[in-house]
């Protein structure tokens, strides 16, 4: 059959039943003229004929597909029952909807950490490369001329590579600054080489990209390439900018293009805002222009995009002889090193190798609680349609009984299930948005250019329909197969009866799961908010309440190391002269921060443990009064002070775990060490100050030292003030201070102390983690306490008339309600078992994001069994306690 006459089959019907029409009154003339009655002539045509009605019906089934004509008629039945009943549609749909929609944002954060490619030519064959150094960690760090030997070498294997450097790999940290029109704004930037957008396939969306041989040479191609991003909210849009001049710390650029509209770098969750050429390296202070040939500074990251050889594949025989190569001419001595890998570049744009990556399982956790969400969702709403089944139990007898089959029936109530997760998933994609939206303007704390690019893709989309799919089959399936195996002829004398025994275990069984989900969900929020709490309580080691941050970066302006070092002097004794201050202090790295320093040191007299690593220790350089004003405390020796200068001996004060660890049997006050770089330069230790958390808020602390700024000057420095003052107040005068001194720098950073903790390295990823189970937590209780309210609800509207005899037959209210009681009981308290035991499968995979909390913890445990407990025993006592008041002589009636 054509599609022709499908669509123009009531054309044809109507064609037929005039030829049927004409050909039955030309009959009727014929027997006329017979000499029939008219009667007698009319009743002859008809018999001759036969059923015209029946025979317009074959032929407009010959002309119909018989398959869709079925479901139209399936879907409009379906949204006439569920307009029928408002109540029950409107429940289930939002119950579905939270579902579909708690899956929606989940999968979100899922797809774009796991499935999102880059926007960039063939993404899949991009690859960047790496020493493994162990199953899980590998170093991703080359010198400038590691990089050309390799890419010599390494021909056969790559069709392309090329080579970046973030900025802030010299002594800076954090973003760069770039001043345009007398302003300067701090800008995330990255040094690329010269057939990098090339390589990638990139064409500008304005201006120029980079050609082959810029970026060759040091400081020979100042010129900077704009994020489109950027190019938006710092230039507004401005088709003007394309050669006009503007400065990188200091340093006189061109901007020469903008690039493509979404290309933000390779690793899109920190976003790149300015391009330059890899041989403006030397802008970054601590970079020297013969960075070329420096083979000790490690900052280069190779990317390259892997050929027929390397396609899919992370290690070659020839990859691994490069890599043996380069290690001949350039030694690693303190690197335990596999050999050379080629690791993809995804997901999306991760370049750091050290450890586990996190965000599979990550992605996973999130996505199975969502699901988890779902399921919940989907046994509700099976419970409901089970119960309005019942309910419709003569309904479709009837049918039967009017002939159709149950199959026929089957597939009714399977469009309907499937017709609700339809206008379901309508309702979770519009929910979905608004969390997704939620959850993309998360400012992450930190200076870095980080943005959580969440949005719905085809992935997302598909993912979506096919859970709406089987979310329709499943909460429709149930009830579907329980009417195929009824006894439709015995229902139409017994649809007024209560539901059997069978119906009310399957119901029951539901509520079972529904508790036991709930139950998991609860307890993986209530450890992430333990594992808060516990992070929030620790001993951090130091005082931050009163203290305010505020971080400078004179380099950004152009400054040299002589005229930064004046210029904190001056600000320093400034800041310190205002009212209400009790001391100042600078500091290279904030406790949590972004960024930290640290590196091998030489311990004399230290013997190496066999199979261990050269030691290493944490620093951070400061100034005096550093250690008042952040509320540590020195526990041996002395403080640094104002005498420690430049020409000085050079000292240092070093925390517990470095004193335990190194000189465990004697005081170290006295004793020396020196960084590995520079043994010609030893430190003699002053001070031992008490263990303090200034990398992360949660794991074991590491040896640690500081060193007077005047030692080891660093251009960016956070000053830090302690004051009881509101911190606003002063950050303003600390504001018109560094306008009075610096005009053009820019202030940022300005938060307090605990605010600063508040960090990616803090309480940050915590706060989120509790956020995000919390939330889903909370959907699960309110679909439990449904779900069971329900069920009882249902299962004491069956037993009305029972009730009502027992009342009349001197039964007390407190009996009746044992009785009713006594079911839910035994429901609840299986659910909670079995949410127990599925929490504890799974406690395995929680340990993995848990800060001194176990998985099995018995206080989470037991706390939320009895707050959900308490809540489904609410929900199942209102439902019963209504029943014990009932009107015998009512509940009889409906007898």
């Amino acid at each position: 059959m054509s599609w022709k006459r499908f669509f123009l089959r009531n054309h044809w019907d109507n064609e037929r039943k005039q030829e049927l029409e004409q050909h039955l009154q030309l009959e009727i003339d014929e027997n006329l003229a017979r000499g029939m009655s008219l009667n007698e002539a009319e009743s002859a045509a008809h018999r001759k004929l036969g059923n015209s009605t029946q025979i317009r019906e074959e032929v407009y089934r010959f002309n119909s597909l018989q398959f869709l004509e079925t479901i139209w008629q399936d879907l409009k039945i379906g949204a006439r029952m569920l307009r029928k009943s408002p109540t029950f549609t409107v429940v289930a749909v939002l119950t579905l909807g939270i579902g579909i929609g708690a899956n929606a944002a989940m999968f979100s954060i899922a797809d774009w950490l796991l499935f999102q490619q880059l926007p960039v030519r063939d993404p899949k064959s991009l690859v960047y490369l790496g020493f493994a150094q162990g199953p899980n960690q590998r170093d991703p760090n080359f010198s400038y001329p590691e990089f050309q030997e390799l890419k010599r070498q390494s021909g056969e294997l790559f069709s392309e590579t090329s080579a970046m450097a973030f900025g802030g790999v010299g002594d800076q940290s954090g973003p760069d600054g770039l001043t345009f029109n007398g302003k300067t704004e701090r800008a995330q930037t990255i040094f690329v080489t010269g057939n990098f957008f090339s390589m990638l396939g990139l064409q500008p969306y304005m201006g120029r990209l980079f050609s082959p041989l810029e970026g060759t040479a040091p400081m020979a191609d100042p010129v900077v390439v704009v994020s489109y991003e950027y190019w938006q909210s710092r230039f507004y849009g401005d088709t003007t900018i394309i050669g006009k001049p503007a400065a990188i710390n200091g340093h006189p650029v061109t901007i020469v293009g903008v690039a493509p509209k979404g290309f933000v770098g390779v690793t899109p969750a920190l976003h790149m805002q300015v391009f330059l050429p890899l041989g403006m390296l030397p802008v970054e202070p601590g970079i020297q222009r013969d960075f070329m040939n420096a083979f000790e500074r490690r900052a280069i990251i190779i990317v390259a995009r892997a050929g027929t050889a390397m396609h899919g594949r992370q290690s070659h025989p020839l990859l691994t002889m490069i890599g043996q190569n380069v290690l001949q001419q350039h030694p690693r001595p303190d690197e335990k090193i596999i050999e050379l890998r080629a690791i993809p570049l995804r997901p999306p744009g991760l370049v750091s190798g050290q450890g586990v990556n996190p965000l599979p399982l990550f992605a996973g956790l999130v996505l199975g609680l969502g699901i988890l969400v779902l399921l919940l969702a989907c046994l509700n709403v099976s419970n409901l349609l089970l119960v309005r089944s019942t309910a419709r139990a003569g309904e479709m007898a009837m049918r039967s009984a009017l002939g159709a089959p149950s199959r026929r029936l089957v597939r009714q109530m399977l469009t309907e299930s499937l017709l609700l997760a339809a206008l379901g998933c309508a309702a979770g994609i519009a929910l979905g948005l608004v969390a997704t939206r939620v959850l993309a303007g998360i400012n992450a704390p930190t200076e870095l250019a980080i943005r959580f690019d969440l949005a719905f893709d085809w992935r997302v989309y598909v993912y979506l329909f096919a859970a709406a799919t089987l979310t329709g089959i499943i909460v429709g399936i149930v009830p579907a197969l329980r009417l195929r195996r009824a006894n439709l002829a015995a229902l139409l004398h017994d649809t007024s009866r209560g539901a059997t025994g069978s119906r009310q275990r399957l119901r029951n069984s539901l509520v079972v799961i529904q508790v036991a989900g709930s139950l998991a969900l609860l307890i993986v929020a209530g450890l992430f908010v333990r594992s808060l709490q516990k992070v929030r309580n620790v001993d951090l080691g130091f005082e931050p309440r009163n203290v305010l941050n505020i971080t400078l970066d004179p380099n950004q302006i152009g400054m040299s190391k002589t005229d930064g070092e004046r210029f904190y002097t001056q600000l320093l004794q400034r800041v310190r002269a205002l009212p209400g201050i009790h001391s100042a202090s600078l500091a290279v790295m904030v406790p949590m921060g972004d960024t930290e320093f640290g590196g091998r040191i030489d311990v004399p007299g230290f013997a190496i443990p066999k199979g261990q690593p050269r030691p290493s220790a944490n620093y951070n350089a400061v100034s005096a009064d550093y250690f008042g004003t952040i509320g540590m405390h020195i526990l041996n020796g002395r403080d640094i002070t104002e005498s420690d200068s430049a020409t000085s001996d050079r000292v240092a004060v070093i925390n517990q775990a470095m004193a335990h660890k190194y000189w465990p049997a004697s005081d170290p006050i006295g004793h020396e060490f020196s960084v590995a770089e520079d043994t010609k330069h030893p430190i003699r230790i002053i001070g031992v100050v008490r263990n303090s958390h200034m990398i992360d808020a949660y794991s074991p602390i590491e040896p640690m030292y500081f060193v007077p700024l005047t030692q080891r000057y660093m251009p960016t420095l956070t000053l830090q003030v302690k004051t009881p003052r509101p911190p606003a107040e002063v950050a303003k005068q600390i504001e018109t201070l560094v306008e009075e001194l610096a005009p053009t720098m820019p202030v940022y950073g300005v938060r307090t102390m605990s605010e600063a903790l508040d960090s990616l390295n803090g309480l940050f990823m915590f706060r989120v983690g509790a956020a995000l189970t919390g939330a889903l937590g909370s959907l699960g209780l309110v679909l439990a306490i449904i779900g069971v309210y329900g069920v009882m609800s249902y299962s004491v509207s069956q037993r009305t008339s029972e009730i009502g005899v027992r009342i009349a037959l001197g039964a007390q209210k407190c009996q009746i309600l044992a009785l009713l009681s006594r079911q839910g009981v035994l429901v609840i308290g299986s659910g909670l078992l079995v949410g127990i035991l599925i929490t504890l499968a799974a406690s395995k995979v929680l340990q993995e994001f848990l800060i001194d909390v176990s998985p099995t913890d018995a206080l989470t445990y037991i706390g939320l069994s009895a707050i959900l407990g308490l809540a489904a025993f609410v929900a199942m006592y209102l439902p019963a306690s209504r029943a014990a008041r009932i009107d015998p002589v009512v509940a009889l009636r409906r007898e």
